[in-house]
């Protein structure tokens, strides 16, 4: 598991200079520290024997899905022979490796509870990159160790569900500070990016969690308490970036013309789902050729961009069938989550709610940033199955305990019963021992009044 911890603190740096670096190339994959501590960490997995607490697995298509989706997307590229997409391949290829050691390795519940605690730590860790350039640096929008403000916002999101649960869940009162230590550094890392979609994916979050609520009130009211200390305390370059939303004529600022850019990259990308709609343009190509679908971009852009919606990249790229897979595997995860939900272990239901909620906050702000290759999204979505079969085990468990218990309490006045027999029939038998003496004294007195 030590092998995994470390994967799972590397990974949230993949964009560091230092820990994402390329060593070397094998085949079209570049090999980096945080490849290396994958295949280390599978290699762990195939000599290391399963614990004896490990839950059992259960049978789902979750694994088999993500490999359809990866397989498909590097046929297509073989098959067209398009250019190299080294770094589309190389981080479906990281995935694959992190979903066969999540799914061998993270059995116990301990284990997944320890799994979150390293997650967190490390994105926790990784957003005070955000103050440092903010308040040391003077950087007008911070981009953090993704490299990019909407990603390092999004990455945030997705995980400030479970730092939360942290705060509420832990068993130790230390690991409960921390959690709030962190929650406090992650929402304060989306406010210095100044992410418009890392926002609003925060404010759906906020409703999403008082739908799912137990109590409604009081998370309404934690949630306008966070509102409000959000306005107070967020740059003033984060409220003025929400008035210059516009979708036609000529932009005036840089906010004006990030709307305006997004919505001729709409247009562009629907043209090419329209043109390809079974195979795509072609892996990594969107940005090459959208012009050539929307002759207005470079007009209103000057320069060649992304999608800037999940989407529609992966079906603009790679065709609808790919796209229809990836929707597949989030709500297979939320699928998990939801039935984890339902059962009787509280701690691990409220888990599976944070996982919930940092799917559906990625699952808004993916339709305005281009981020499918988010490490955390990925890390929710084979964590989920995890989950529920931790989950499984502890529900069968528990309705083991009533039988168990039930058993034994029937055992208990079986023995009681026959107890209360042995004494009846003993009374019984000493009773009517006694009758017949006295019965017997009675007749000889009797006889002998006779004889007299």
């Amino acid at each position: 598991m030590t092998f995994y911890y470390v994967l799972l603190f590397l990974t949230r740096f993949h964009s560091d200079p230092r820990a994402g670096m390329p060593l070397f190339n094998a085949a079209f994959v570049p090999v980096t520290p945080v490849k290396i501590a994958g295949c280390l960490t599978v290699f762990a997995v195939l000599v290391i024997p399963r614990p004896k607490d490990a839950v059992p697995r259960r049978r789902n298509v979750l694994g088999v899905v993500y490999f359809a989706f990866a397989a498909i997307q590097i046929l297509e590229v073989a098959v067209f022979r398009l250019p190299m997409p080294a770094d589309s391949l190389s981080a479906l290829v990281s995935f694959g490796l992190f979903l066969i050691a999540t799914r061998a390795l993270v059995s116990t519940e301990e284990r997944m509870r320890k799994t979150v605690r390293a997650m967190i730590l490390a994105s926790a860790f990784a957003s005070l990159w955000l103050y440092k350039q903010h308040f040391l640096q003077h950087f007008a929008r911070p981009d953090g160790i993704e490299g990019d403000s909407n990603y390092e916002a999004l990455t945030l999101v997705t995980g400030i569900p479970l730092a939360l649960w942290m705060v509420r869940y832990e068993t130790d009162s230390w690991w409960k500070r921390i959690g709030a230590a962190c929650a406090g550094f992650m929402v304060g890392g989306i406010l210095l990016t100044e992410s418009r979609a890392g926002l609003i994916a925060a404010v759906v979050m906020g409703l999403a969690a008082v739908v799912l609520a137990r109590r409604k009130a009081l998370t309404t009211a934690l949630l306008g308490i966070t509102v409000a200390a959000g306005v107070v305390l967020a740059p003033a370059g984060l409220v003025s970036r929400f008035h210059h939303i516009t979708f036609e004529g000529s932009a005036t600022n840089g906010d004006e013309a990030s709307s305006r850019i997004h919505f001729e990259l709409l247009k562009a990308g629907l043209a090419m789902i329209e043109s390809y709609p079974l195979t795509g343009v072609g892996l990594e190509r969107f940005k090459a050729v959208a012009p050539d679908y929307n002759s207005n971009l470079l007009k209103v852009a000057g320069r060649r961009f992304i999608a800037h919606n999940t989407y529609v990249q992966i079906a603009a790229e790679t065709g609808l069938p790919v796209l229809l897979l990836f929707m597949v595997l989030i709500t297979l995860a939320l699928m998990n989550c939801r039935a984890v939900r339902h059962r009787g272990n509280e701690p691990l239901a409220q888990m599976a709610t944070a996982m919930q909620l940092g799917l559906i906050g990625y699952s808004v702000a993916a339709a305005s940033v281009t981020a499918e290759y988010v490490t955390t999204l990925w890390i929710l979505i084979f964590l989920s199955q995890n989950l529920r079969e931790i989950a499984a085990a502890f529900s069968a468990h528990d309705s083991q305990r009533p039988v168990e218990v039930a058993s034994r309490a029937i055992g208990t006045i079986g023995r009681e019963n026959r107890r209360a027999v042995d004494i009846l029939r003993l009374q019984k038998v000493e009773g009517s021992a006694g009758g017949f003496d006295d019965i017997g004294g009675a007749g000889d007195q009797r006889r002998n009044m006779t004889s007299q």
